[in-house]
């Protein structure tokens, strides 16, 4: 059960705020998914999740705040069943645009970075953020006449204050978040072949590297074995395709399942519905 303890929506939902607590989370009730339209700032407040941001895997504490761009695919994973707490906010770059200075842009991180990379602030960086929640939901719950901007005002104030952190830290990051060459080297290859048969030992024979240390090195970077990597593209993919209205048959074929069992299989596990139900 997910209960909300705090909703804010301003200016037609192009910003929307939610403090949210759910008790025995688990996975199906998650999806991989994709805000187009939409950044995300997100700051969890308890439980035992493991973060997915496209190739990346973030084992997240609490207190600790992950910066999502709209061309980022990601979920939770839980490890526990935890009671689960957690704030969302989600804003259209629109939101914010009239706050652009000639010489400061003020979503100059979420537009800058890479994708699947630099997403996770650690608690201890970012401790200081959590008055401006404390802030805007003191805001809400008050009968003050200019309680949308003063809320928007303190949402401002906490972009201007994340950019301060990021910019303080960018070497921290860059340390934390250094992406093997060999690796992004394969995974090019991966996601350009992904409809193909994919072993390690394809990628031994293509790439001159050991199987067992390139399984080890894989996990290590990207979060993921292997053949859970693989999985999960090709569901993100068939996802997809399923939107466009192609036919289940059709997508297992082209997102490279072994057999429509297979495909159906994973695509329950990881969606919590049938392919054919997806849509």
């Amino acid at each position: 059960m997910n209960r909300v303890l705090t909703e804010i929506k301003l200016r037609n939902d192009t910003f929307s705020y939610t403090h949210a607590v759910m008790e025995s989370p688990n996975d199906s009730r998650f999806n991989i998914h994709t805000h187009r339209q939409r950044y995300e700032i997100y700051y969890l407040i308890s439980g035992s999740v493991d973060y997915q941001v496209e190739d990346q895997t973030y084992s997240l504490s609490p207190g600790d705040l992950l910066i999502i761009n709209n061309k980022e695919s990601h979920r939770p994973y839980f490890t526990s069943e935890a009671s689960y707490e957690r704030i969302l906010i989600f804003f259209s770059p629109e939101f914010c645009s009239h706050y652009n200075q000639e010489t400061y842009a003020i979503l100059q991180y979420f537009e800058r970075k890479k994708a699947g990379s630099f997403n996770r602030l650690p608690g201890k960086m970012v401790e200081q953020l959590a008055g401006y929640f404390s802030d805007m939901e003191e805001l809400q719950r008050s009968h003050h006449p200019a309680r949308n901007l003063l809320i928007e005002m303190t949402f401002i104030r906490l972009l201007i204050h994340l950019n301060e952190i990021v910019s303080a830290n960018i070497h921290t990051f860059e340390l934390e978040m250094d992406y093997n060459a060999k690796i992004e080297q394969i995974l090019d290859y991966m996601h350009t072949n992904m409809y193909r048969p994919l072993t390690l030992q394809t990628i031994e024979d293509l790439f001159f590297i050991n199987r067992h240390y390139f399984s080890h090195l894989f996990k290590k970077t990207t979060g993921f074995s292997f053949k859970q990597y693989i999985i999960h593209k090709r569901i993100t993919k068939a996802i997809e395709l399923l939107k466009m209205s192609v036919p289940p048959s059709e997508v297992c074929r082209m997102t490279g399942f072994e057999d429509y069992s297979n495909f159906y299989k994973a695509f329950k596990k990881s969606t919590g519905t049938s392919p054919a139900r997806y849509v």
